[in-house]
């Protein structure tokens, strides 16, 4: 119980911060109507499956996750990977 007491102190150890990874570049764009540099990224989350991230160009626009129940007949890469270049297509089409 004395260690729940620890998080009122006032001189208490900061919390270490999760250091971040940088994920896998799949690929980078420009929007020129928009302004706006694009950078799409591919994350391994291990057993829950792989992440596709749009970037702007640090920022979080959309993600989705896949992984194999969504299809068993395609690896959870393959689908990051199509879904990211459709919305590539969409995003550079004007939605």
């Amino acid at each position: 119980m004395a260690d729940d007491e620890d998080w009122c102190k006032p001189h208490r150890p900061p919390v270490p911060r999760r250091q971040l990874t940088p994920g896998e570049l799949l690929f980078e764009f420009h929007i020129a109507r928009t302004h706006t540099f694009y950078r799409v990224e591919l994350r391994d989350q291990g057993e829950y499956g792989v992440e596709a991230q749009f970037l702007d160009p640090v920022d979080v626009r959309a993600a989705r996750t896949f992984h194999q129940a969504m299809d068993p007949t395609r690896s959870p890469r393959e689908m990051a990977i199509a879904w990211a270049e459709e919305e590539r297509k969409a995003i550079e089409g004007g939605w």
